[in-house]
Formats: C-alpha cells, structure tokens, sequence
C-alpha cells in the first residue's frame, strides 16, 4: 500500500494546482476558473490543524462509499450456498464498490489510516420488498441506526462519519439503483444529517472531502436519448443535459458552502474524472449523424469524435467540473484535480503501476455478478476474471477502482494536503 502511494505522491505534485482542461463544447466564458486559481485564493487554512487530523468525514457517492450497502452483501452471502458470516466491517464479500476482502478498500479507508484514524459507514442499510432494513451490531432492524459500529458520538472518539452512498446525487433522492433498493442519500442530505448527528458544527480536527456528481453526469447523459426519443431536437436535448449538470454543480458548490458555514475549515473538493475514458465509456455505443454510421471493426469508443455518445458524456463531465470550479472560486475550500489525476493514469498507467486500464477485473458478467446487477459492490477474490491482476488493474468494474486505484487516489489526496500546508 505504502509503495503505490508513494509513487502517487511522487507522480502527482504537478496535478495538485494544474488548471482544469476545458475541452470539448464547453460554455464560452473569458472569466472560467481553474483548480489553480481556486486554490490560489482561498482562505483556507494553511497549516495542519493543532493536533493533526482527528477525523476524516466524507459526503458523496460510490467512489467514496465505505460499506453503506454492506447489508445487501450480506444478504447474498452469508447463506448457503456461499456460507460467508459476518463478523464485523469490513465484510470480506462484498459491500464496497472495488475487491472486497483485499487488505485495503476504499480510498477514504486508505487516507484515514495513513491520518492515524478511521472511517466507517454512518448508516448501513437497504431496501428489500419487506421493507428498508439497517445492520445494527444485533443484527437487520426497521430502525435506522446511525454510527452502529462506530464508538458514540458523545465520546469524542466516532468514526462513523463516512456519509457517501453508491448511486447518490448531489439533491435528487432517487440516485441510481434506488428503486433497486439502494438508498442512495443525497449530498444535500449526507450534510443535514451529520449536522444533525454531530451538532450542528464541524471542527478544526476534520477532513472535510466532497467528491460527487458522478451520478448526476451519467443521468443526464440518459436523458438525452430519452428526451430525443419524445421529440426534442438533439441540440435542445443536449443544451438541457448541460443545463442539468450545472445546476447539480451549483447545488453541490453550495452544500460546500453550508459546510464551510457551519464551522468546516479543511475542506477538499474533488474534481470528476473523464466517466468517457472508464470501460463503461469505452464500451458506449457508436452513433453518428443522420443517417447512422456503422462502427469500423474494433472501434472503442474515442472521446474525441464528437458524434460519439462518449464525447457527450467526457463533455458533461467537463461542463460540471468547469461550473464547480466557477462556483469555489474565492471560497476558502481546496480542489483536488481528480479529472487531471485519472487523466495522467489513462495516459501513463505503468508510472502508477498498472498493466491494465480498459478491462474490469471482476467478472460483471459471470454467474454471480452477472445476478447482482454486474456491479463491484459484490465483487470479491471468487469473483474475479481469470488473468486478470486486481494489484495491477485500474477498474473493479466499469467505472469503479480496485483497491490497487483507490490507494493513487488517497496517495493524491495526502499530496494535496502537503501542497496545501495540511500534513
């Protein structure tokens, strides 16, 4: 772990305050700001808090989920015939979107440790046609049940302060997987609710990381077809996907505003990566103007065709990233440049130490995952794509990190906070 983090924070020093490319179709403007020009002028801190970091609270979505659908996995295997008990988080099946059961996870897990702390989920629950049901240490309850493997939050000592959930927006309760059951909280309400839970207030002694929109991309990206479909024109269509995604952009800029009001000092925000360059976006579809251009044999989709559905989606990213940075400009916040970071990856992935950035390791179409919805939440060892190296591939599935990711973006993240005077 500590060797690939260290590559990362060799590799990464320049992409820390790097300027956000613009890119494809984006709005004109002669006043767009940057990741440079964000950090340049805020205010935030720059020094460490006195103490160090005490903990680090994370809002988002699956990038960033630390277990919140642990139950779903244990609903799946810890009855025969897979027979795997759960003894406590995290739970070596399943639960996290990446490989589980490797000796680390989540990114947020990864940076906590390396801060002399820890995360767990805040809540961990899931929808079932019985009902919502949350894991308590007794067991499944109808009982939300916050910071249930966490010390109490009156001790001074909880650490269930990892609010992110897969499938999450920025403001739209209905994220992706919802009607599966997933619960997929909103930011705007990951935020109330640690106000809520932790009084009102954040500290001096908190990492504060939002890193969200993912979702909000991906679903406007899906309207675009639909609203087509319906009769708008493809120029209307897109202008609303972009309208779409920078309202999920303001939105988000402002719940980073109620926590920089609300006594939140470190805060680091996050930048989306190019969703284009992922296997999904790779495996996107070939269309073409009227009348539609059949794909050249082996076409991989080429974020730089704009007639592609993957040019749309690296310009929605681009379109959200842009009005984010818009928004931050003169807030006393810092931005980590995670498109730029995954952008370096895609472009020299053996610096980081992979051999492998287009196929998932985890095998979404075998005879498990293919069952649960193709996704990494239930990936674990006995699920894995025969060949493939989880420690030397970059996706779990088609748009999720292996661990082996998640340690770069935590070893980018600590590099953020040298460069920022943090750590």
């Amino acid at each position: 772990m500590r060797n690939r983090i260290g590559i990362a924070l060799v590799l990464l020093g320049a992409i820390v305050l790097a300027g956000c490319s613009s890119g494809g179709v984006m709005p004109a403007s002669t006043t767009n700001a940057t990741v440079s020009s964000v950090n340049s002028a805020s205010a935030a801190p720059s020094t460490p808090p006195a103490g160090g970091f005490k903990h680090v609270v994370v809002f988002g979505d699956s990038l960033s989920d630390d277990g919140a659908y642990t139950l779903a996995a244990i609903s799946v295997y810890a009855p025969p015939p897979f027979s795997v008990p759960f003894t406590g988080l995290p739970y070596p099946a399943g639960g996290q979107f990446t490989v589980n059961g490797a000796p680390t996870g989540n990114w947020s897990d990864v940076l906590a440790t390396e801060l002399g702390s820890s995360n767990t989920p805040n809540l961990i629950g899931y929808g079932t046609q019985a009902g919502v049901f949350y894991l308590s240490p007794g067991g499944p309850t109808t009982t939300p049940t916050f910071c249930a493997f966490s010390a109490p939050i009156a001790s001074g000592f909880a650490d269930c302060t990892n609010f992110a959930e897969g499938g999450a927006m920025v403001t739209n309760p209905s994220g992706i997987g919802h009607n599966s059951g997933a619960l997929t909280v909103p930011v705007v309400a990951q935020v109330q609710s640690y106000l809520a839970q932790f009084g009102g207030t954040f500290n001096n002694n908190q990492l504060v990381t939002v890193f969200a929109g993912n979702n909000d991309v991906f679903t406007a990206l899906g309207a675009v077809a639909v609203n087509e479909a319906g009769g708008m024109s493809a120029t209307d269509a897109i202008a609303t996907a972009h309208a779409t995604v920078e309202k999920a952009a303001d939105d988000l800029a402002a719940q980073v505003k109620v926590i920089t009001t609300n006594g939140g000092s470190y805060v680091m925000v996050f930048t989306l990566p190019d969703s284009s360059r992922t296997p999904f976006g790779r495996g996107l579809p070939y269309t073409g103007a009227s009348p539609v251009v059949a794909p050249p044999d082996g076409y991989v989709c080429d974020n730089t065709l704009t007639l592609t559905p993957c040019f749309l989606l690296s310009n929605l990213v681009q379109v959200f990233n842009q009005r984010l940075l818009n928004d931050l400009q003169g807030q006393p916040v810092k931005v980590l440049d995670g498109y730029g970071l995954f952008n370096q990856i895609f472009d020299s992935p053996t610096q980081f130490g992979f051999t492998n950035t287009t196929e998932p390791v985890c095998d979404i179409n075998g005879p498990v995952l293919s069952q649960l919805g193709n996704s990494s939440l239930f990936c674990n060892p006995d699920t894995l794509v025969n060949g493939l190296d989880p420690g030397t591939s970059l996706f779990a599935d088609d748009v999720h990190p292996t661990p082996a990711g998640h340690q770069v973006v935590a070893g980018a993240t600590l590099q953020a906070m040298h460069t920022f005077g943090w750590h």
